[in-house]
């Protein structure tokens, strides 16, 4: 039985160009990805965003029938949040064309009060400033994922230490990371995320992987790399490194309530995260996201299994 999970986050409608396609108008959002990644795992996955008057509704339909709890959304009588963003013949490099997010800029976020005793909290890509505000009025929850971007660590780095601080696990894409650490390395910048207070700290390097990194018991850096699944295709990164997180935390939702997931529990996590994430790249959108099933999910895992298995070492 997995415990309840709050995400938070953006619901939004995104337009994607990339060298080979254009996608108008598609469900886009960190909170949409995650929560619908979310749901491999955990029984339970309540969203708290906010949308406007002329967010479609075939995409809360998609959402509704994958599972996601909608009780948490506001609605607004203005436009949603959007984004344009392009991508470049390097899929790991894009651009923000623009973005309308005044709607997220300006929510006072209210968390319902029958969802704030949720255990697991993940603070998808957002204000820092609402990130806080999520986590202050979820003083119930025991695991407190968080993820941020480039325009956030410019904007509100402040603010940024603060989410890292009261995160046990946060993530960044690699740019991000060693910007924000000031670091040339992703060692280093792991290091820094760490020194911030995560107990945790990830780094997404797209089709390269992740690495992941924890202080051991003795103080020494812990770390494991993981590989991308080797895609034959890459239609669209937009929503991976929120699938990765959502289905990091669905994982880690159905293990023993209380207690922080150890070393090895988050090293299952990240695959897990990184195989949800190959389906997401395959498809404009959260369309592959939307129709990958557990067995699909079971299958693509087990072939990435046998695609990183070592050979026995003899001294």
């Amino acid at each position: 039985m997995s415990q309840p999970i709050l995400v938070s986050g953006t619901i939004g409608i995104d337009t994607i160009i990339t060298p080979y396609a254009k996608a108008n108008q598609v469900l886009g959002g960190s909170a949409s990805f995650a929560s619908v990644a979310a749901l491999l795992f955990a029984e339970k996955v309540d969203i708290v965003s906010i949308i406007g008057s002329d967010f479609p509704k075939q995409f809360e339909d998609a959402l509704l029938a994958k599972g996601v709890a909608f009780t948490g959304v506001e609605r607004t009588p203005g436009a949603s949040f959007s984004w344009t963003g392009e991508y470049f013949d390097n899929m790991n490099k894009r651009r923000t064309v623009c973005a309308n997010d005044s709607v997220m800029v300006e929510w006072d976020v209210k968390v319902p009060t029958n969802l704030q005793q949720h255990p697991i909290l993940v603070c998808c890509c957002m204000v820092p400033a609402q990130q806080l505000k999520c986590i202050a009025q979820c003083p119930e929850a025991r695991l407190v994922l968080s993820d941020s971007m480039d325009k956030w660590l410019r904007k509100q780095p402040e603010m940024l230490d603060a989410v890292i601080s009261r995160s046990h696990i946060t993530m960044m894409n690699e740019d991000e990371a060693k910007e924000y650490a000031k670091a040339a390395t992703i060692t280093d910048a792991g290091e820094y995320l760490l020194s911030k207070g995560a107990v945790y700290a990830i780094i997404k390097q797209g089709e390269y992987g992740a690495t992941l990194f924890g202080k051991q018991a003795d103080g020494n850096l812990h770390i494991f790399r993981c590989p991308a699944y080797p895609l034959k295709s890459l239609v669209d990164p937009t929503g991976a490194g929120d699938t990765f997180l959502g289905a990091m935390a669905g994982y880690l939702s159905t293990l023993s309530p209380g207690q922080l997931p150890n070393f090895e529990e988050m090293k299952r996590g990240v695959i897990y995260g990184t195989i949800a994430a190959s389906f997401t790249c395959e498809s404009f959108a959260a369309d592959s996201l939307l129709s990958m099933t557990p067995t699909t999910f079971r299958s693509r895992l087990q072939e990435y299994l046998e695609i990183c298995s070592l050979p026995e070492f003899t001294e």
